[in-house]
């Protein structure tokens, strides 16, 4: 995701269209929805949509060992001192625990506890079956846009 916007050219900026914002509109909407919804599904499992998306960061991770806390940091573009108090108040509820690397005991590394493990399964399946929904619709919206933007 870009952090700014596309410095284009006015001069190649083609008009957008009425249907263009709303279908921009309507995209936005159901994205927020999801967001919204998430963080609902997270708090009933007695969790923050932060410490939701730590789990999932840890969980997928490529590595087994687990990533450490600046790359979890980075999957939640998050500051390093605001991922450690989130993996704080993370291992606090018995979601994740910190091991040392086995290669290098310097390194501090996340990894998820048996508990955390299973809260992330439990929202994983309930969001993999929101997003069979979510998915299709935005796909539908995206196509609407058409082949004369795929210029600019």
């Amino acid at each position: 995701m870009a952090s700014k916007p596309n410095a284009r050219n006015s001069s190649d900026q083609q008009d957008v269209s009425g249907p263009d914002y709303q279908r921009l509109l309507s995209i936005r909407t159901r994205l927020r929805a999801f967001e919204r919804w998430s963080t609902e599904q997270a708090a009933r499992l007695g969790l923050t949509a932060s410490q939701h998306q730590l789990l999932l960061a840890v969980r997928g991770h490529p590595e087994a060992s687990g990533p450490t806390i600046g790359q979890a940091a980075a999957y939640l573009f998050l500051r390093h001192n605001t991922a450690v108090e989130l993996a704080d108040r993370t291992e606090q509820l018995g979601m994740v625990r910190r091991v040392a690397d086995p290669d290098d005991q310097r390194v501090v590394r996340l990894q998820l506890t048996d508990r955390g493990r299973a809260t992330l399964a439990a929202l994983a399946d309930v969001h993999l079956r929101e997003l069979a929904e979510l998915g299709p619709a935005i796909d539908h919206l995206v196509s609407d846009f058409g082949q004369d933007q795929a210029s600019w």
